[in-house]
């Protein structure tokens, strides 16, 4: 039976606190208007609260891990009960995704930014802006590429690391999906493929990785919405 004082929580607050900051920096990128860094900090620590009172020893689990998930699936929560996007974003985003589907069947290559704005007679400057929506509009992070039947999600870190070697998307049966996720990964120009890299393998921020690749923070952003367009493309042509 898990028991704790009140003396034991707040020490524990404060040892996660540095984490709930470090969480609420990775989300915070292109966040909807009316929400802040320091909102997601508040809802990344009323769930390690959660994860504090709900915590059982028994189950295979640290409290580490545990509050690791409540945090960041508050922070998450937060950011879609904003329904902040707007049909109008929603359509120009479908739109995008069909002109890039659209090019790279007939140009049997992946499309450059340059004939995917062509295509929809737009400029650059408004395609780089529906690219960077689809960061918080789908909010593609570690939870929502794929559900197998049962509700289990496929987790694109599994992905990335080595496919060699047993895992829980073998044990739950999906690694046909679990192979043509890794396939789409590694088709995927270089920038892109190393921008989902550095934010889901080595858990860098948006501004990090910016830093790493030698361009703006924006810029990283297009690229991580452009690879998730090209993965979610991916794996609704796999279910459908």
């Amino acid at each position: 039976m898990w028991t704790i004082t009140q003396e034991q929580k707040d020490d524990l607050v404060r040892q996660f606190l540095p984490r709930v900051k470090y969480y609420a920096g990775k989300y915070s990128f292109a966040l909807p208007a009316g929400l802040s860094s320091e909102d997601l900090v508040s809802a990344g620590i009323i769930g390690l609260l959660e994860a504090i009172e709900r915590f059982n020893p028994a189950m295979n689990a640290s409290l580490s891990t545990f509050a690791d998930f409540r945090i960041r699936g508050s922070m998450i929560d937060e950011i879609r009960t904003m329904q902040w996007a707007s049909k109008d974003a929603r359509r120009k985003l479908d739109e995008v995704r069909r002109a890039n589907d659209d090019l790279q069947k007939e140009l049997d290559r992946p499309a450059t930014d340059e004939e995917i704005a062509d295509r929809l007679d737009i400029s650059l400057q408004e395609l780089h802006k529906t690219q960077s929506t689809v960061n918080t509009l789908n909010m593609i992070s570690l939870e929502s590429l794929g559900v197998n039947q049962d509700g289990e999600h496929l987790d694109i870190l599994q992905c990335l690391t080595n496919r060699d070697e047993p895992d829980m998307i073998d044990r739950l049966n999906l690694s046909e999906m679990k192979a043509a996720l890794g396939n789409a990964i590694d088709a995927l120009p270089e920038k892109e493929r190393t921008v989902l890299t550095l934010y889901y393998y080595e858990e860098l921020t948006m501004k990090e990785i910016g830093t790493v690749l030698g361009v703006t923070e924006s810029r990283v952003c297009q690229l991580h919405g452009k690879a998730l367009m090209k993965l979610r493309s991916t794996m609704d042509a796999f279910r459908a």
